[in-house]
Protein backbone atom coordinates (compact mmCIF):
# COMPACT_ATOMS: atom_id res chain seq x y z
CA UNK A 1 0.00 0.00 0.00
CA UNK A 2 2.59 2.32 1.25
CA UNK A 3 4.59 1.57 -2.45
CA UNK A 4 1.41 2.67 -4.18
CA UNK A 5 0.78 5.67 -2.40
CA UNK A 6 4.30 6.72 -3.12
CA UNK A 7 3.93 5.97 -6.98
CA UNK A 8 1.10 8.06 -6.65
CA UNK A 9 2.20 10.91 -5.47
CA UNK A 10 5.34 11.50 -7.63
CA UNK A 11 3.18 10.54 -10.85
CA UNK A 12 0.42 13.44 -9.36
CA UNK A 13 3.42 16.05 -8.15
CA UNK A 14 2.09 18.79 -10.39
CA UNK A 15 -1.49 18.08 -9.81
CA UNK A 16 -3.82 19.80 -7.30
CA UNK A 17 -4.02 18.17 -3.44
CA UNK A 18 -7.49 18.27 -3.90
CA UNK A 19 -7.46 15.87 -7.19
CA UNK A 20 -4.77 13.53 -5.68
CA UNK A 21 -7.07 13.06 -2.48
CA UNK A 22 -10.16 11.84 -4.99
CA UNK A 23 -8.19 9.81 -6.68
CA UNK A 24 -6.20 8.02 -3.28
CA UNK A 25 -10.02 7.67 -2.40
CA UNK A 26 -10.62 5.60 -5.56
CA UNK A 27 -8.14 2.66 -4.53
CA UNK A 28 -10.46 1.40 -1.90
CA UNK A 29 -14.15 0.52 -1.86
CA UNK A 30 -16.35 0.92 1.49
CA UNK A 31 -17.79 -2.11 2.78
CA UNK A 32 -20.90 -2.45 4.74
CA UNK A 33 -21.64 -5.59 6.74
CA UNK A 34 -25.16 -6.97 7.39
CA UNK A 35 -24.40 -10.30 8.67
CA UNK A 36 -25.14 -10.03 12.42
CA UNK A 37 -23.11 -13.22 13.56
CA UNK A 38 -20.08 -12.48 15.46
CA UNK A 39 -18.08 -15.16 14.47
CA UNK A 40 -18.93 -15.00 10.46
CA UNK A 41 -18.48 -10.87 10.72
CA UNK A 42 -15.00 -11.24 12.55
CA UNK A 43 -13.76 -14.01 9.25
CA UNK A 44 -15.27 -11.20 7.01
CA UNK A 45 -13.20 -8.07 9.06
CA UNK A 46 -9.80 -9.77 9.16
CA UNK A 47 -10.59 -10.88 5.39
CA UNK A 48 -11.04 -7.06 3.93
CA UNK A 49 -8.44 -6.19 6.69
CA UNK A 50 -5.63 -8.23 4.72
CA UNK A 51 -6.90 -6.57 1.42
CA UNK A 52 -6.76 -2.86 2.77
CA UNK A 53 -5.59 -1.24 -0.37
CA UNK A 54 -8.74 -2.34 -1.85
CA UNK A 55 -11.35 -2.06 0.62
CA UNK A 56 -12.06 0.16 3.57
CA UNK A 57 -14.41 -1.36 6.51
CA UNK A 58 -17.63 0.87 7.48
CA UNK A 59 -16.99 2.21 11.42
CA UNK A 60 -20.34 0.51 11.50
CA UNK A 61 -22.43 -2.59 10.91
CA UNK A 62 -26.09 -3.59 10.50
CA UNK A 63 -27.39 -5.58 13.12
CA UNK A 64 -31.07 -5.98 11.62
CA UNK A 65 -33.34 -5.58 8.68
CA UNK A 66 -34.85 -2.96 10.10
CA UNK A 67 -31.61 -1.07 10.13
CA UNK A 68 -30.67 -1.57 6.79
CA UNK A 69 -32.31 1.62 5.04
CA UNK A 70 -30.78 4.00 7.87
CA UNK A 71 -27.04 2.43 7.43
CA UNK A 72 -26.52 2.61 4.19
CA UNK A 73 -27.98 6.09 3.76
CA UNK A 74 -25.56 7.77 6.98
CA UNK A 75 -22.62 5.37 5.63
CA UNK A 76 -22.81 5.16 2.08
CA UNK A 77 -20.70 1.96 1.29
CA UNK A 78 -19.86 0.59 -2.52
CA UNK A 79 -20.41 -2.80 -1.28
CA UNK A 80 -23.25 -3.88 0.99
CA UNK A 81 -22.62 -7.59 2.46
CA UNK A 82 -25.96 -8.77 3.40
CA UNK A 83 -26.69 -12.34 5.23
CA UNK A 84 -29.73 -13.86 4.11
CA UNK A 85 -30.40 -15.59 7.80
CA UNK A 86 -28.32 -14.23 10.36
CA UNK A 87 -29.20 -10.90 9.84
CA UNK A 88 -32.79 -10.76 11.86
CA UNK A 89 -36.02 -10.00 10.98
CA UNK A 90 -39.20 -8.25 11.56
CA UNK A 91 -41.08 -11.78 10.69
CA UNK A 92 -40.86 -15.15 12.02
CA UNK A 93 -42.19 -16.91 8.36
CA UNK A 94 -39.92 -17.32 5.82
CA UNK A 95 -42.38 -16.11 3.25
CA UNK A 96 -42.40 -13.03 4.96
CA UNK A 97 -38.87 -12.74 5.42
CA UNK A 98 -38.45 -12.80 1.41
CA UNK A 99 -40.75 -10.18 0.81
CA UNK A 100 -38.77 -7.95 3.30
CA UNK A 101 -35.67 -8.65 1.69
CA UNK A 102 -36.68 -8.13 -2.02
CA UNK A 103 -38.77 -4.42 -0.87
CA UNK A 104 -35.24 -3.36 0.94
CA UNK A 105 -33.29 -4.74 -2.31
CA UNK A 106 -35.53 -3.34 -4.82
CA UNK A 107 -35.35 0.35 -2.84
CA UNK A 108 -31.55 0.29 -2.83
CA UNK A 109 -31.50 -0.60 -6.69
CA UNK A 110 -34.00 2.05 -7.53
CA UNK A 111 -31.93 4.70 -4.90
CA UNK A 112 -28.82 3.87 -6.01
CA UNK A 113 -28.39 2.12 -9.29
CA UNK A 114 -25.03 0.76 -10.00
CA UNK A 115 -23.38 2.85 -6.86
CA UNK A 116 -24.13 0.32 -4.23
CA UNK A 117 -22.65 -3.28 -5.29
CA UNK A 118 -25.30 -5.74 -3.06
CA UNK A 119 -23.62 -9.09 -2.34
CA UNK A 120 -25.85 -11.64 -0.85
CA UNK A 121 -24.65 -14.65 1.03
CA UNK A 122 -26.96 -17.30 1.78
CA UNK A 123 -27.69 -21.46 1.68
CA UNK A 124 -31.01 -21.79 -0.32
CA UNK A 125 -32.06 -24.93 -2.02
CA UNK A 126 -31.33 -25.16 -5.76
CA UNK A 127 -33.97 -23.77 -8.14
CA UNK A 128 -35.34 -21.51 -5.13
CA UNK A 129 -37.37 -18.65 -6.64
CA UNK A 130 -36.38 -16.19 -4.00
CA UNK A 131 -32.55 -16.42 -5.64
CA UNK A 132 -33.75 -15.46 -9.52
CA UNK A 133 -35.89 -12.56 -8.06
CA UNK A 134 -33.02 -11.36 -6.64
CA UNK A 135 -30.62 -12.13 -10.09
CA UNK A 136 -33.91 -9.80 -11.61
CA UNK A 137 -33.13 -6.93 -9.25
CA UNK A 138 -29.46 -6.73 -10.26
CA UNK A 139 -27.65 -8.77 -7.77
CA UNK A 140 -24.88 -10.00 -9.18
CA UNK A 141 -22.67 -11.46 -6.28
CA UNK A 142 -24.89 -14.65 -4.83
CA UNK A 143 -22.89 -16.96 -2.70
CA UNK A 144 -25.19 -20.05 -2.33
CA UNK A 145 -23.06 -22.79 -1.05
CA UNK A 146 -22.10 -24.85 1.99
CA UNK A 147 -18.60 -23.21 2.00
CA UNK A 148 -16.61 -21.28 -0.21
CA UNK A 149 -12.84 -19.60 -0.47
CA UNK A 150 -12.41 -17.14 0.75
CA UNK A 151 -9.56 -16.01 -1.48
CA UNK A 152 -12.30 -16.50 -4.27
CA UNK A 153 -14.63 -14.36 -2.63
CA UNK A 154 -12.48 -11.53 -2.17
CA UNK A 155 -11.18 -11.81 -5.92
CA UNK A 156 -14.51 -11.65 -7.19
CA UNK A 157 -15.22 -8.44 -5.05
CA UNK A 158 -12.30 -6.82 -6.54
CA UNK A 159 -13.28 -7.81 -10.23
CA UNK A 160 -16.51 -5.70 -11.56
CA UNK A 161 -19.98 -7.50 -11.12
CA UNK A 162 -20.69 -9.92 -13.57
CA UNK A 163 -23.79 -11.53 -14.56
CA UNK A 164 -22.24 -15.09 -15.68
CA UNK A 165 -21.49 -15.62 -12.55
CA UNK A 166 -25.49 -15.47 -11.45
CA UNK A 167 -27.51 -16.58 -14.45
CA UNK A 168 -27.41 -19.76 -13.29
CA UNK A 169 -29.87 -18.90 -10.40
CA UNK A 170 -32.55 -17.70 -13.03
CA UNK A 171 -35.51 -20.07 -13.11
CA UNK A 172 -37.03 -19.09 -16.51
CA UNK A 173 -35.05 -21.06 -19.22
CA UNK A 174 -34.28 -18.97 -22.59
CA UNK A 175 -33.71 -21.37 -25.55
CA UNK A 176 -32.36 -20.57 -28.85
CA UNK A 177 -33.75 -20.10 -31.74
CA UNK A 178 -34.92 -22.92 -33.96
CA UNK A 179 -35.30 -23.41 -37.59
CA UNK A 180 -38.96 -23.85 -39.34
CA UNK A 181 -38.80 -27.33 -38.90
CA UNK A 182 -37.60 -27.43 -35.67
CA UNK A 183 -40.54 -24.63 -34.56
CA UNK A 184 -43.44 -26.62 -36.63
CA UNK A 185 -42.15 -29.80 -34.16
CA UNK A 186 -42.81 -28.07 -31.33
CA UNK A 187 -45.77 -25.79 -32.00
CA UNK A 188 -47.23 -29.82 -32.39
CA UNK A 189 -46.12 -31.12 -29.63
CA UNK A 190 -47.78 -27.73 -27.83
CA UNK A 191 -50.98 -28.36 -29.30
CA UNK A 192 -50.40 -32.19 -28.04
CA UNK A 193 -49.52 -31.00 -24.29
CA UNK A 194 -52.81 -28.45 -24.23
CA UNK A 195 -55.21 -31.82 -25.28
CA UNK A 196 -53.74 -33.76 -22.10
CA UNK A 197 -53.06 -30.36 -20.10
CA UNK A 198 -54.70 -31.24 -17.01
CA UNK A 199 -53.17 -34.55 -16.81
CA UNK A 200 -50.09 -33.09 -16.75
CA UNK A 201 -50.57 -30.52 -14.61
CA UNK A 202 -51.40 -32.73 -12.21
CA UNK A 203 -47.98 -34.80 -13.33
CA UNK A 204 -46.15 -31.39 -13.02
CA UNK A 205 -47.90 -30.85 -9.77
CA UNK A 206 -46.57 -33.61 -8.12
CA UNK A 207 -43.18 -33.40 -8.99
CA UNK A 208 -42.91 -30.09 -7.43
CA UNK A 209 -40.59 -30.07 -4.59
CA UNK A 210 -41.51 -28.21 -1.54
CA UNK A 211 -39.39 -25.56 -0.07
CA UNK A 212 -38.61 -27.03 3.47
CA UNK A 213 -37.47 -24.77 6.21
CA UNK A 214 -35.13 -26.21 8.09
CA UNK A 215 -31.70 -26.21 10.02
CA UNK A 216 -28.31 -26.26 8.21
CA UNK A 217 -24.68 -26.06 8.83
CA UNK A 218 -23.43 -23.07 7.37
CA UNK A 219 -19.48 -23.59 7.15
CA UNK A 220 -17.13 -20.91 6.06
CA UNK A 221 -13.83 -21.95 5.25
CA UNK A 222 -10.65 -20.22 5.89
CA UNK A 223 -7.64 -21.75 4.65
CA UNK A 224 -6.97 -24.65 7.32
CA UNK A 225 -9.90 -24.34 9.75
CA UNK A 226 -13.63 -23.92 9.49
CA UNK A 227 -16.06 -22.37 11.52
CA UNK A 228 -19.81 -24.23 11.93
CA UNK A 229 -22.98 -21.86 12.13
CA UNK A 230 -26.64 -22.49 11.94
CA UNK A 231 -29.08 -19.84 13.07
CA UNK A 232 -30.90 -18.10 16.07
CA UNK A 233 -30.25 -19.82 19.32
CA UNK A 234 -27.30 -21.01 21.00
CA UNK A 235 -26.14 -24.22 21.96
CA UNK A 236 -23.29 -25.26 24.39
CA UNK A 237 -22.80 -28.89 24.31
CA UNK A 238 -25.48 -29.94 23.01
CA UNK A 239 -28.21 -28.34 25.09
CA UNK A 240 -29.89 -24.91 23.32
CA UNK A 241 -29.80 -21.80 25.26
CA UNK A 242 -32.30 -19.28 24.14
CA UNK A 243 -30.77 -15.71 24.60
CA UNK A 244 -31.69 -13.84 27.95
CA UNK A 245 -32.64 -10.76 28.64
CA UNK A 246 -31.87 -10.01 32.53
CA UNK A 247 -32.90 -6.80 34.39
CA UNK A 248 -31.45 -6.16 37.66
CA UNK A 249 -32.82 -2.49 39.38
CA UNK A 250 -33.58 -1.60 43.25
CA UNK A 251 -36.03 0.69 44.73
CA UNK A 252 -33.25 2.97 46.58
CA UNK A 253 -29.35 3.94 45.81
CA UNK A 254 -26.78 1.79 47.12
CA UNK A 255 -28.70 -1.33 47.51
CA UNK A 256 -25.63 -3.53 45.53
CA UNK A 257 -27.25 -3.81 42.17
CA UNK A 258 -24.39 -3.21 40.38
CA UNK A 259 -22.55 -5.40 42.63
CA UNK A 260 -24.94 -8.27 42.12
CA UNK A 261 -24.92 -7.56 38.62
CA UNK A 262 -21.51 -7.86 37.81
CA UNK A 263 -20.82 -10.80 40.66
CA UNK A 264 -23.65 -12.57 37.59
CA UNK A 265 -22.16 -11.21 34.71
CA UNK A 266 -18.82 -13.08 35.74
CA UNK A 267 -20.26 -16.28 37.19
CA UNK A 268 -21.78 -16.55 33.33
CA UNK A 269 -18.62 -15.77 31.68
CA UNK A 270 -16.56 -18.27 33.59
CA UNK A 271 -19.07 -21.32 32.84
CA UNK A 272 -17.88 -20.07 29.12
CA UNK A 273 -21.27 -18.01 27.81
CA UNK A 274 -20.92 -15.27 26.24
CA UNK A 275 -22.53 -12.15 28.82
CA UNK A 276 -22.45 -8.74 28.42
CA UNK A 277 -23.36 -6.31 31.12
CA UNK A 278 -25.08 -3.28 29.64
CA UNK A 279 -25.20 -0.26 32.33
CA UNK A 280 -27.84 2.31 32.53
CA UNK A 281 -27.63 5.20 30.01
CA UNK A 282 -28.90 7.61 32.53
CA UNK A 283 -27.11 6.50 35.94
CA UNK A 284 -24.01 7.87 37.22
CA UNK A 285 -21.03 6.58 35.24
CA UNK A 286 -19.99 4.35 37.88
CA UNK A 287 -18.30 1.14 36.24
CA UNK A 288 -16.12 2.62 33.66
CA UNK A 289 -14.08 3.78 36.71
CA UNK A 290 -14.93 0.59 38.49
CA UNK A 291 -12.28 -1.04 35.89
CA UNK A 292 -9.90 1.77 35.77
CA UNK A 293 -11.45 2.28 32.21
CA UNK A 294 -8.67 4.99 31.96
CA UNK A 295 -5.80 2.23 31.40
CA UNK A 296 -8.05 0.83 28.75
CA UNK A 297 -8.92 3.69 26.89
CA UNK A 298 -9.62 7.43 27.34
CA UNK A 299 -11.41 6.93 23.92
CA UNK A 300 -13.99 5.12 25.34
CA UNK A 301 -17.41 5.80 24.87
CA UNK A 302 -20.73 3.09 25.42
CA UNK A 303 -22.87 1.99 22.34
CA UNK A 304 -25.18 4.41 23.36
CA UNK A 305 -23.01 6.96 22.14
CA UNK A 306 -22.18 5.10 18.88
CA UNK A 307 -25.54 4.82 18.33
CA UNK A 308 -26.55 8.42 19.63
CA UNK A 309 -26.81 11.40 16.67
CA UNK A 310 -24.73 13.13 18.08
CA UNK A 311 -21.48 10.90 17.92
CA UNK A 312 -18.43 12.59 16.86
CA UNK A 313 -17.59 10.47 13.72
CA UNK A 314 -14.90 12.73 12.79
CA UNK A 315 -13.11 10.84 16.20
CA UNK A 316 -11.81 7.81 16.60
CA UNK A 317 -13.55 5.82 19.15
CA UNK A 318 -13.47 2.72 21.10
CA UNK A 319 -16.52 1.13 21.69
CA UNK A 320 -15.96 -2.47 22.81
CA UNK A 321 -14.68 -3.00 25.59
CA UNK A 322 -14.15 -6.61 27.74
CA UNK A 323 -13.20 -7.88 31.13
CA UNK A 324 -12.23 -10.93 31.66
CA UNK A 325 -14.25 -12.54 29.34
CA UNK A 326 -17.60 -10.48 30.58
CA UNK A 327 -18.31 -7.56 27.41
CA UNK A 328 -18.70 -4.06 28.88
CA UNK A 329 -21.40 -1.24 27.58
CA UNK A 330 -21.08 1.56 30.32
CA UNK A 331 -21.05 5.21 29.97
CA UNK A 332 -17.63 7.20 30.20
CA UNK A 333 -17.92 10.01 32.65
CA UNK A 334 -18.30 12.58 29.67
CA UNK A 335 -21.58 10.74 28.35
CA UNK A 336 -24.33 12.65 29.89
CA UNK A 337 -28.19 11.26 29.31
CA UNK A 338 -31.52 12.92 29.27
CA UNK A 339 -34.55 10.40 29.57
CA UNK A 340 -35.57 11.51 25.96
CA UNK A 341 -31.99 11.29 24.51
CA UNK A 342 -32.10 7.74 24.48
CA UNK A 343 -35.08 6.13 22.74
CA UNK A 344 -36.08 2.37 22.32
CA UNK A 345 -35.08 1.93 18.84
CA UNK A 346 -31.11 3.12 20.06
CA UNK A 347 -31.33 0.72 22.59
CA UNK A 348 -32.67 -2.11 20.23
CA UNK A 349 -29.15 -1.30 18.43
CA UNK A 350 -27.30 -1.36 21.22
CA UNK A 351 -28.74 -4.79 22.48
CA UNK A 352 -28.09 -6.16 18.45
CA UNK A 353 -24.58 -4.79 18.69
CA UNK A 354 -23.51 -7.80 21.45
CA UNK A 355 -23.74 -11.60 20.13
CA UNK A 356 -24.15 -12.87 24.01
CA UNK A 357 -26.34 -15.28 25.38
CA UNK A 358 -27.19 -13.18 27.92
CA UNK A 359 -27.63 -9.63 28.38
CA UNK A 360 -27.39 -8.34 32.01
CA UNK A 361 -28.99 -4.56 31.84
CA UNK A 362 -28.18 -2.89 35.33
CA UNK A 363 -31.26 -0.40 35.40
CA UNK A 364 -30.74 1.35 38.77
CA UNK A 365 -32.94 3.26 40.83
CA UNK A 366 -34.35 4.10 37.00
CA UNK A 367 -37.91 2.20 36.74
CA UNK A 368 -39.69 5.40 36.45
CA UNK A 369 -38.59 6.07 33.05
CA UNK A 370 -40.43 5.02 30.26
CA UNK A 371 -37.30 3.34 28.43
CA UNK A 372 -36.54 1.20 30.98
CA UNK A 373 -40.60 0.11 31.26
CA UNK A 374 -40.07 -0.61 27.51
CA UNK A 375 -37.36 -2.84 28.34
CA UNK A 376 -38.69 -4.30 31.16
CA UNK A 377 -41.61 -5.81 28.65
CA UNK A 378 -38.86 -7.43 26.76
CA UNK A 379 -37.28 -8.65 29.64
CA UNK A 380 -36.66 -12.63 30.43
CA UNK A 381 -35.57 -12.53 34.02
CA UNK A 382 -36.55 -9.20 35.98
CA UNK A 383 -34.63 -9.16 39.76
CA UNK A 384 -35.46 -6.05 42.35
CA UNK A 385 -32.68 -6.28 44.51
CA UNK A 386 -33.13 -5.11 48.22
CA UNK A 387 -31.87 -5.05 51.62
CA UNK A 388 -32.87 -6.15 55.12
CA UNK A 389 -34.33 -2.84 56.35
CA UNK A 390 -37.26 -2.63 57.43
CA UNK A 391 -38.32 0.87 56.88
CA UNK A 392 -37.57 0.49 53.34
CA UNK A 393 -39.80 -2.72 53.20
CA UNK A 394 -42.61 -0.33 54.58
CA UNK A 395 -41.53 2.65 52.49
CA UNK A 396 -42.13 -0.69 49.42
CA UNK A 397 -45.62 -1.50 50.62
CA UNK A 398 -46.67 1.96 51.46
CA UNK A 399 -45.48 4.68 49.46
CA UNK A 400 -47.14 5.96 46.48
CA UNK A 401 -43.96 6.97 44.32
CA UNK A 402 -44.55 6.34 40.31
CA UNK A 403 -41.30 3.99 41.01
CA UNK A 404 -42.52 1.78 43.71
CA UNK A 405 -45.86 1.73 42.56
CA UNK A 406 -44.59 0.80 39.05
CA UNK A 407 -42.23 -2.14 40.76
CA UNK A 408 -45.00 -3.14 43.45
CA UNK A 409 -47.07 -4.05 39.88
CA UNK A 410 -44.31 -6.06 38.11
CA UNK A 411 -43.84 -8.13 41.35
CA UNK A 412 -46.54 -9.83 40.30
CA UNK A 413 -45.58 -11.34 36.98
CA UNK A 414 -43.75 -14.47 37.42
CA UNK A 415 -40.85 -13.20 35.68
CA UNK A 416 -39.68 -10.59 38.64
CA UNK A 417 -38.59 -11.88 41.74
CA UNK A 418 -36.18 -10.50 45.00
CA UNK A 419 -32.66 -10.95 46.03
CA UNK A 420 -31.70 -10.25 49.49
CA UNK A 421 -28.01 -8.09 49.21
CA UNK A 422 -26.76 -8.19 52.72
CA UNK A 423 -28.96 -10.66 54.17
CA UNK A 424 -28.25 -13.55 56.46
CA UNK A 425 -30.46 -16.62 55.37
CA UNK A 426 -31.99 -16.45 58.72
CA UNK A 427 -33.96 -13.91 58.26
CA UNK A 428 -35.91 -15.98 56.10
CA UNK A 429 -37.45 -16.89 58.94
CA UNK A 430 -38.64 -13.76 60.07
CA UNK A 431 -42.41 -13.19 60.17
CA UNK A 432 -42.06 -10.06 57.66
CA UNK A 433 -39.31 -11.57 55.25
CA UNK A 434 -41.93 -14.80 55.11
CA UNK A 435 -44.40 -12.82 52.96
CA UNK A 436 -41.94 -12.51 50.48
CA UNK A 437 -40.35 -16.03 50.52
CA UNK A 438 -41.88 -17.08 47.47
CA UNK A 439 -40.35 -14.23 45.54
CA UNK A 440 -37.26 -13.88 46.90
CA UNK A 441 -34.81 -15.49 44.08
CA UNK A 442 -31.86 -15.44 46.33
CA UNK A 443 -29.46 -13.77 49.01
CA UNK A 444 -26.11 -12.25 49.06
CA UNK A 445 -24.23 -12.14 52.44
CA UNK A 446 -21.83 -9.22 53.62
CA UNK A 447 -18.64 -10.01 51.60
CA UNK A 448 -15.92 -8.84 53.91
CA UNK A 449 -15.57 -4.69 53.36
CA UNK A 450 -12.11 -5.46 52.45
CA UNK A 451 -12.03 -8.20 49.87
CA UNK A 452 -14.57 -5.94 48.13
CA UNK A 453 -12.09 -3.23 48.46
CA UNK A 454 -9.07 -4.61 47.26
CA UNK A 455 -11.08 -5.97 44.08
CA UNK A 456 -11.86 -2.73 43.39
CA UNK A 457 -8.16 -1.51 44.14
CA UNK A 458 -6.71 -4.12 41.37
CA UNK A 459 -9.79 -3.45 38.63
CA UNK A 460 -11.28 -6.80 38.92
CA UNK A 461 -14.29 -8.80 39.64
CA UNK A 462 -14.55 -10.00 43.44
CA UNK A 463 -15.14 -13.24 41.83
CA UNK A 464 -11.26 -13.52 40.86
CA UNK A 465 -9.98 -12.27 43.51
CA UNK A 466 -8.83 -15.77 45.10
CA UNK A 467 -8.74 -19.08 43.12
CA UNK A 468 -11.22 -19.92 46.22
CA UNK A 469 -13.27 -16.74 46.14
CA UNK A 470 -15.94 -18.19 43.31
CA UNK A 471 -16.40 -20.79 45.20
CA UNK A 472 -18.05 -18.74 48.38
CA UNK A 473 -20.22 -16.61 45.37
CA UNK A 474 -21.60 -20.28 44.09
CA UNK A 475 -24.10 -20.73 46.54
CA UNK A 476 -25.40 -17.31 46.34
CA UNK A 477 -25.11 -17.52 42.51
CA UNK A 478 -27.09 -20.48 41.78
CA UNK A 479 -30.58 -19.64 42.22
CA UNK A 480 -29.93 -16.79 39.52
CA UNK A 481 -28.24 -19.69 37.39
CA UNK A 482 -30.95 -21.97 37.43
CA UNK A 483 -33.79 -19.49 36.73
CA UNK A 484 -31.53 -18.16 33.48
CA UNK A 485 -30.26 -21.43 32.30
CA UNK A 486 -31.65 -24.74 31.21
CA UNK A 487 -31.07 -27.45 33.45
CA UNK A 488 -29.14 -29.81 31.79
CA UNK A 489 -26.05 -26.95 31.27
CA UNK A 490 -25.91 -26.72 35.14
CA UNK A 491 -25.84 -30.43 35.48
CA UNK A 492 -22.82 -31.22 32.79
CA UNK A 493 -21.01 -28.39 34.31
CA UNK A 494 -21.29 -28.61 38.86
CA UNK A 495 -18.77 -30.73 40.36
CA UNK A 496 -18.67 -32.48 43.48
CA UNK A 497 -17.74 -29.19 44.83
CA UNK A 498 -20.30 -27.20 44.04
CA UNK A 499 -17.81 -25.44 41.09
CA UNK A 500 -18.46 -24.84 37.61
CA UNK A 501 -15.65 -26.58 34.83
CA UNK A 502 -14.75 -24.19 32.36
CA UNK A 503 -14.75 -26.12 29.53
CA UNK A 504 -17.13 -23.96 27.17
CA UNK A 505 -14.01 -21.60 26.99
CA UNK A 506 -12.52 -24.44 24.57
CA UNK A 507 -15.42 -24.27 22.44
CA UNK A 508 -14.90 -23.91 18.52
CA UNK A 509 -18.22 -24.25 16.89
CA UNK A 510 -21.84 -22.03 17.85
CA UNK A 511 -24.76 -23.18 16.55
CA UNK A 512 -27.89 -22.02 16.47
CA UNK A 513 -32.12 -23.33 16.07
CA UNK A 514 -34.83 -21.23 14.27
CA UNK A 515 -37.02 -20.47 16.31
CA UNK A 516 -40.86 -20.69 15.20
CA UNK A 517 -44.08 -18.40 16.21
CA UNK A 518 -45.95 -15.46 15.50
CA UNK A 519 -44.43 -12.05 14.50
CA UNK A 520 -41.45 -11.03 16.47
CA UNK A 521 -42.23 -8.24 18.85
CA UNK A 522 -39.62 -5.99 18.09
Amino acid sequence: MTYMIFNLVRSYKFVSRVFFLQELFKLAQKVLIAVAEKTYTDILRDLFLKHSEDFVLSSQEVFHRRFLEEMVENERPDILLIHDSYLESEYVEQEKKDEEMLFYIKKFRLQYEEELRIVYLCERPKGDPFLSKLVSLGVRDIFNANSFDLDEFVNQLKDKPKFSRVAKFLIEDYPSPKNPEQRESIENEEEGDEEGGEENDVAASSHEKPVIQKVVHKNVIKRDYKIQITNQVEKLVGVPINKKLVLLGGFRPRSGVTFIAHLLARSLAKMGIMTTYVECPFAYPYTYDRFAGQRFSNDYRSKFYQFSKHSDSQINRVYDWKIEDVQIICKHPEEIYKSDEVTFETFVKVLFSTSSVVNIIDVGTFWNFELLQDVYDIADHVYIVFEPDISEIQRFEESHEETIAFLRTILKDEKTHFIGNRFPKQLLKDEIFSLYKSKIKAIFPVFPVIDVYFSQFQSIFLNDLTKEYQGRIDPCIQPLLEDILPGEILKSFRKKNGLFSGVFKKKITVQKTETKGEEAPI
